[in-house]
């Protein structure tokens, strides 16, 4: 019996679609790669954004006036509304976990 096709998601496929989801605040979501885990995926879409410069809020390194606000899951928002309602202008992501072992950023529609 042949088992089912794994889909593979080499490291350019997953730049690409970091960068295209950064740059347009219109889309929802970016998936990771399955069983890749979601804060893996998190600090990814944190260091690609810095890396295309954006200045990215995080707990472990907040700034003033972030682009981006990134959480590490969505459970968070209530602990870090007031880091959220200051920065009315940033884009605020956070990871969560998908179905079948798939990570994903999400973006907060305010």
């Amino acid at each position: 019996m042949e088992s089912c096709p794994v889909l593979t998601d080499d490291a350019t496929r997953m730049a690409d679609r970091v960068e295209a989801f950064l740059a347009d605040r219109s889309s929802e979501s970016v998936l990771g790669p399955r069983r890749f885990g979601r804060t893996p995926t998190v600090e990814y879409v944190v260091g690609t954004a810095r890396s295309m410069g954006l200045r990215v809020w995080t707990d472990a390194e907040p700034v003033e006036h972030p682009d981006v606000i990134v959480l590490d899951h969505w459970s968070e928002l209530d602990s870090h509304r007031e880091v959220v309602d200051s920065n009315p202008d940033a884009d605020v992501l956070f990871g969560q976990d998908l179905c079948h072992q798939v990570p994903a950023v999400v973006r907060l529609r305010r």
